[in-house]
């Protein structure tokens, strides 16, 4: 795996193998196809890689084009729509993905790698 958040992990073995296990047991049970839907999607929040356009609109998307900035604001109605269309256990990978995803941009744009390796 590779991504900022991995990369700052990189000190910590068992730390960094312990986090690969989380994000791909989340990634697996969400899906590769709505996996990188919701990267694609959180990443154009965040300004990175505007030249991707997603094009699919769906419930869980435009839930996740929320996460980063506005997921407080998020209503339970909101919820139950993405509930509907992924059901739970789905639901539950989707938000650790959007959440990953909003970290990995985070750590991105502050260039965590260079950060912990300085």
């Amino acid at each position: 795996m590779n991504g900022p958040v991995a990369t700052a992990l990189a000190g910590s073995p068992a730390l960094r193998e312990r986090f690969e296990v989380f994000r791909s047991a989340a990634h697996e049970a969400l899906g590769a196809e709505l996996t990188a839907q919701v990267e694609r999607v959180v990443a154009q929040v965040h300004g990175l890689r505007p030249e991707m356009q997603d094009g699919i609109d769906s419930a869980a998307l435009a839930y996740a084009r929320r996460i980063p900035f506005e997921h407080t604001a998020i209503t339970d109605a909101e919820a139950a729509a993405v509930v509907a269309e992924l059901g739970e256990a789905r639901f539950v990978a989707f938000s650790v993905v959007a959440a990953l995803a909003d970290a990995e941009c985070r750590a991105e744009k502050v260039g965590l790698q260079s950060l912990v390796a300085g």
